[in-house]
């Protein structure tokens, strides 16, 4: 078995710290932000109660959602996609269950998912893969993902997807739907060989990140561009104030003087 690398951050230098720079060509290290680490790193495709559709099996259930959201998603789209694998791409961003997780080139992305206040009681956490070489990346549209990890990054993405420097991670796709595997357990089997590692937020940490990360232009205006980001801001932007200083330098980090950012309703 495969041990995968486990760190626990200890503040904003110390995620800095952990983002890896360009492998080589086609060998670029993606992370993904996860609100909790209670949650299974497992396509949206296999959370769904397989046993209550009218489908036999995952392959069965992905084509007929994916024949649907293209029949019904043309008059939203700015763009046509150019390929199925981009089609699969922008439904997975937008909410559709496949087989393809989101993931991004720019780890502080991934932390600005990891730190959500709607979930300020839980650990967050950033996963990382640093490819083993540039077959990890899927570099022509016309490929199929095979049976092992793969990730894709859509040569036509609209605004969203380019802020959030989107690319979308291949899962296996089981024959049964009892052997369904989450990322973490097809990396401990050795099936994989990736270099991966888990990035713990502690819950305390998730509002001093939150708003450091802000700093650097990673905020909601990045991630959702338009008046819902803008929105998004403002109601975060609220709770920003304090009476002391001290939480600024990084040797009074631990302390926070600030509160978690709640939503407003």
């Amino acid at each position: 078995m495969n041990s995968i690398e486990t760190v626990t951050l200890g503040g904003m230098e110390h995620m800095l710290e952990e983002i890896i720079p360009q492998l080589g060509f086609n060998r670029q290290t993606i992370y993904r932000g996860q609100a909790s680490t209670d949650w299974k790193l497992q396509a949206s495709l296999f959370r769904a109660d397989i046993a209550k559709t009218e489908h036999k099996s995952w392959v069965e259930l992905q084509a007929r959602m994916m024949f649907s959201f293209k029949e019904r998603a043309m008059s939203a789209m700015d763009v046509a996609p150019m390929s199925e694998l981009e089609y699969m791409a922008y439904g997975t961003h937008y909410g559709l269950p496949t087989h393809y997780t989101a993931w991004s080139m720019n780890a502080l992305v991934a932390l600005f998912y990891a730190c959500d206040p709607l979930y300020p009681d839980k650990d967050g956490i950033v996963y990382r893969i640093m490819p083993w070489n540039a077959s990890f990346r899927i570099s022509q549209d016309y490929e199929q993902a095979s049976n092992r990890l793969r990730v894709y990054q859509p040569r036509r993405p609209d605004v969203t997807m380019r802020n959030q420097r989107a690319c979308f991670l291949a899962h296996p796709m089981p024959e049964r739907a009892e052997s369904v595997l989450s990322i973490e357990e097809v990396f401990e089997r050795g099936h994989e060989p990736h270099v991966f590692a888990r990035i713990i937020v502690p819950a305390e940490m998730k509002a001093y990140l939150r708003r450091r990360i802000a700093l650097l232009g990673v905020d909601h205006s990045l991630v959702n561009p338009g008046l819902g980001g803008v929105c998004d801001d403002l109601r975060s932007e609220v709770y920003y104030h304090t009476d002391s200083y001290d939480w600024i330098y990084p040797e009074n980090a631990e302390q926070f003087g600030v509160q978690n950012d709640l939503p407003i309703d």
